[in-house]
């Protein structure tokens, strides 16, 4: 793994799961062969990145960056160039299970906006059963960013039901130790996209 880009952060007695914290904002060189970096653009790869490590993958912001970047013929994708959005996430995911066999699962879990309670006890009981979560923030200044921002829920502390989240951005240094409701996560949540990406290994 690219060191000091990234730490471990430990679990704890209250349900907090191990977790390889990939900070975004030390991956500051471009990819190879164009100017995008994951510095300024790399927060979907980055949390697909913390997900597959934290399970036991040898994945990195940079080879999950590359897989959304680059077709299988090794040319630039557009679609991907200009901005990874959920349906390259989850391009990316399918692209991981079909082709190199991860033997990972998910589910999307959306939820009514004028109801948002109706799914709280379901995302609850996932994260407890071994779930994580990339959930899609912004696209407003909010508590874990200052614009439109993936975030994971890594974890359930088991004393107040609420997550634990790993937040690449810089702020997410300070966000190690506390929890967030669900409701706090669902206020920020960007509307336009999926809501809660749910991915467990099988």
């Amino acid at each position: 793994m690219e060191n000091c880009k990234y730490q471990i952060i430990q679990p704890n007695e209250f349900g907090r799961r191990y977790t390889v914290r990939f900070k975004q904002y030390k991956y500051d060189e471009p990819i190879e062969q164009t100017n995008w970096k994951i510095s300024e653009n790399g927060c979907g790869p980055t949390a697909i990145a913390t997900i597959l490590a934290s399970l036991g993958y040898n994945e990195t912001p940079t080879t999950i960056s590359k897989m959304m970047l680059f077709n299988e013929h090794g040319f630039l994708s557009d679609g991907y160039y200009t901005g990874i959005n959920g349906v390259s996430i989850l391009y990316c995911l399918n692209k991981l299970v079909k082709k190199y066999n991860f033997n990972i699962e998910y589910e999307i879990v959306k939820i009514n906006y004028k109801k948002t309670e109706l799914m709280k006890d379901k995302v609850i009981e996932m994260i407890k059963n071994g779930y994580m979560a990339i959930v899609n923030v912004g696209p407003q200044s909010n508590i874990f960013a200052n614009e439109g921002h993936y975030i994971v829920i890594t974890s359930l502390n088991k004393e107040n039901n609420e997550f634990y989240i790993c937040n690449s951005y810089q702020v997410g240094d300070t966000q190690i130790n506390i929890t967030f409701s669900y409701e706090q996560i669902v206020k920020e949540i960007y509307k336009d996209n999926f809501d809660f990406l749910i991915i467990r290994k099988r």
